[in-house]
């Protein structure tokens, strides 16, 4: 196993250096994303990838991309006490979180998700963000969509009653995880 005995680092993903051509998390979707798609929309400025992988090693484990955005308040189930007047709320938005299938079972997803989570929590205070938003993926059929969605629901997300598969936590919340980490 690639990550036994050996210290792991999370950086911004690095295309010269980082070797995402053997990335492979058995989600097609998701391995092309890092393989054909991730660089371009660093450099264009749309999101920005994090990666895991070993100390002194290339090869990508897992990673993870984040955008901000912004949501309808109508989304919700309850109207924060002072929305602006436009209805949409700031966000940072989950795109991606994929471990390859050798480092799988091995915590590195969760690892992923704290890391967003700081993220998240240094973006809101910097800018002003009120949730964390994600899409579940629906590849591979019912029984892998509700595997996923039950993922992150371990971790505090709950579910938009307006789209199926899409996802939110609150700054708050994440902060909370962020101050008192279960591991």
């Amino acid at each position: 196993m690639p990550t036994d005995g050996v210290d792991l680092r999370i950086e911004k993903f690095d295309p010269a250096r980082h070797d995402r051509a053997g990335f492979s998390c058995g989600v097609d979707r998701l391995d092309n994303y890092l393989k054909l798609t991730a660089k371009r929309q660093q450099v264009d400025d749309m999101t920005r990838v994090y990666v895991m992988t070993a100390d002194g090693d290339n090869r990508i484990l897992g990673y993870h991309a984040i955008n901000l955005g912004m949501m309808d308040v109508t989304e919700l189930p309850k109207k924060p006490r002072g929305t602006p007047a436009h209805g949409e709320l700031p966000i940072l938005f989950l795109g991606q979180v994929a471990v390859s299938q050798s480092a799988q079972g091995r915590g590195i997803g969760s690892i992923l998700m704290h890391h967003v989570f700081e993220k998240a929590s240094r973006i809101g205070e910097e800018a002003g963000c009120f949730a964390l938003v994600l899409d579940v993926m629906n590849d591979g059929g019912e029984a892998a969509f509700a595997r996923r969605c039950a993922w992150y629901r371990d971790f505090g997300f709950q579910d938009f009653a307006s789209q199926a598969g899409r996802m939110f936590m609150t700054m708050k919340q994440v902060r909370a995880i962020i101050q008192d980490p279960v591991v």
